[in-house]
């Protein structure tokens, strides 16, 4: 389990009503579970969060968990060796105009979006660089943990993922275009730019019609290859898969409408062409890709038994809504199949898990 992808999860003893967000240092929220899925089971792991009380988890990287703790200042921690990196905080600009109180205690959740590291760092490191898409806007920063954080100015706004490749951080934006930043100095410079075509499904646009689903886009460099994966998301889904509108009721005499979280329905694959052109591929040969807070990551399926090639393994990272009601959030996390478009659940159906799995690829440095 040490070095193949596990996910973090809340601990087996912990209830749907705690989470890491508890200032008063409930043991519970110290430990956590992890679910293998080389064994199919979970584990509890005690004393994760050791002298973490209140942090959140925003993503993970390179083996490393990123967290804001309780003042929302960020810190990375390795699991397996309990190692704690802090890096400088965030300055005010970043949240302006709230003041730092409101920002740490209501917008830490829902602050991150997205966090990489260019290089899994030992914890005498100073050069190890962290990378963020933040705020309503998907604004796009970086820091090394000797010096402060960097707002990228001249970058796009509404960024959806970012990936460190050669110690180049690539960004994905919200119109599938493509940018290569060089951070090695404390002036970034943009050095690549592209913006590729992709051709419309008709037959999809109908299917996953932007009245019932939202979609999510993510980047991935595999064997040196830059994908952009298109997640498909009901906004309201039915015990038994049925996509609805909101406030659906089973019958005319119904007085309150069901409740119908969000859940991930499909994926589309694309890869960047001559960088003019997104293509739709049907196979990923024989890797698996990991997506959701953590590092988007692709991984050969050699060096994972047990898990389905061809196959996208995913977890809920839908910030903005996963805490806009008590009674789902973080659930939607599963396999999904490239082959024949089904999606399978790695746990039992349920409408909440708080706080929500986040993959973790281990590293060996």
């Amino acid at each position: 389990m040490a070095s193949l992808p596990y996910a973090i999860l809340p601990s087996l003893q912990q209830s749907g009503s705690d989470d890491l967000d508890d200032d008063d240092g409930n043991k519970l929220t110290m430990h956590r579970s992890v679910f293998s899925v080389f064994e199919n089971k979970h584990h509890e792991w005690k004393n994760m969060f050791k002298n973490l009380a209140g942090a959140w988890c925003v993503g993970s990287s390179r083996g490393w968990l990123v967290l804001l703790d309780i003042n929302a200042k960020p810190l990375l921690l390795n699991p397996s060796s309990g190692t704690c990196i802090h890096f400088p905080p965030f300055p005010p600009a970043f949240f302006y105009p709230v003041p730092e109180t409101y920002f740490a205690k209501e917008l830490r959740k829902n602050f991150v979006v997205k966090v990489v590291l260019n290089s899994s760092p030992p914890s005498n490191n100073n050069n190890c660089i962290l990378a963020m898409i933040y705020g309503h806007h998907g604004k796009l920063a970086f820091c090394c943990k000797s010096s402060k954080w960097v707002a990228l100015s001249n970058a796009m706004k509404n960024y959806y993922d970012i990936v460190f490749n050669d110690n180049h951080l690539f960004a994905l934006a919200q119109d599938g275009s493509i940018e290569r930043w060089d951070v090695s100095q404390e002036t970034p410079s943009k050095i690549w730019y592209v913006k590729p075509s992709m051709e419309i499904d008709e037959q999809e646009e109908r299917e996953f019609s932007r009245n019932l689903f939202s979609s999510q886009i993510y980047m991935v460099i595999s064997e040196g290859e830059i994908l952009l994966v298109k997640r498909y998301i009901g906004n309201f889904v039915k015990d038994d898969g049925v996509v609805v509108y909101e406030g659906y009721q089973s019958s005319p005499k119904d007085t309150t409408p069901l409740i119908c979280p969000y859940r991930t329905k499909h994926f589309n694959v694309y890869k960047l062409f001559d960088g003019t052109k997104w293509k739709k591929v049907t196979s990923l040969k024989d890797r698996v890709l990991f997506l959701g807070a953590n590092e988007s990551i692709s991984m050969p399926i050699q060096a994972l038994p047990t898990f389905e090639a061809n196959s996208i393994y995913f977890s809920d990272d839908r910030w903005d809504e996963m805490n806009l009601d008590y009674s789902y959030g973080g659930h939607d996390w599963g396999v999904f199949n490239l082959q024949d478009g089904n999606i399978k659940l790695l746990l039992p159906y349920t409408n909440m898990i708080k706080p929500p799995p986040i993959w973790v690829v281990p590293t060996h440095t």
